[in-house]
């Protein structure tokens, strides 16, 4: 479970958010909504430990946002848009190398339903570098899906995706949920929004 309780955020002296609580469960999406600058990423980037909070707590499954642990990156499984790539690695062999890292069988063409899954499969020669803005979300979010989590962080998944692409993420969402994963995201798209979220915090009223 994912629980945020008392969340305070100042940056340059404006007041993201305050005494923000949000609970997620496992099965369960919590969406976060608002303008550009209302404390969306930044919120998100504390829950996975890439910025803290000024107040408040936020426990994910047992444990405080820590990315210096193994265990807490076994837990959780995030795509903000900041995501490095390797130069010389095809998104076959990213993938490849990040299933690998997390132990998970790659035989038996797993690499390649996962790339068609997300309408790459045509592409797994190419590098990251060489996508269109929107395929590289695709891959991003490819890579995110496939990897064992309990927790699935998404900062504007929408980014750079047509309506095809956003329904597919909306697909993985609800089967991410299925699996009795927690999902936890932050989007401008109210096609996302409506079909996932369990429950809404609205940021910068």
């Amino acid at each position: 479970m994912l629980s945020i309780s008392g969340a305070h955020r100042t940056l340059d002296s404006h007041t993201l958010f305050t005494d923000l609580d949000l609970t997620v469960r496992p099965g369960e999406c919590g969406v976060v909504i608002g303008p550009n600058g209302s404390g969306k990423s930044t919120l998100l980037r504390c829950v996975i430990d890439d910025d803290r909070l000024d107040d408040g707590t936020i426990d994910v499954f047992g444990m405080a946002p820590d990315d210096r642990s193994p265990e807490f990156r076994a837990l959780v499984s995030a795509e903000t848009g900041e995501q490095a790539s390797f130069f010389d690695l095809t998104i076959t062999e990213h993938l490849q190398l990040l299933w690998r890292s997390h132990r998970m069988d790659i035989a038996g063409g797993a690499v390649i339903a996962a790339l068609d899954d997300a309408g790459l499969a045509d592409l797994g020669d190419r590098f990251p570098h060489a996508l269109s803005t929107g395929q590289r979300q695709r891959f991003a979010l490819c890579a995110a899906f496939s990897r064992p989590c309990s927790l699935l962080v998404l900062d504007e998944p929408e980014r750079g995706l047509d309506t095809d692409g956003q329904n597919w993420v909306i697909d993985r969402v609800l089967t991410a949920k299925r699996s009795d994963t927690a999902v936890l995201l932050a989007t401008h798209s109210p096609l996302i929004a409506d079909a996932v979220a369990d429950r809404t915090v609205e940021l910068g009223r």
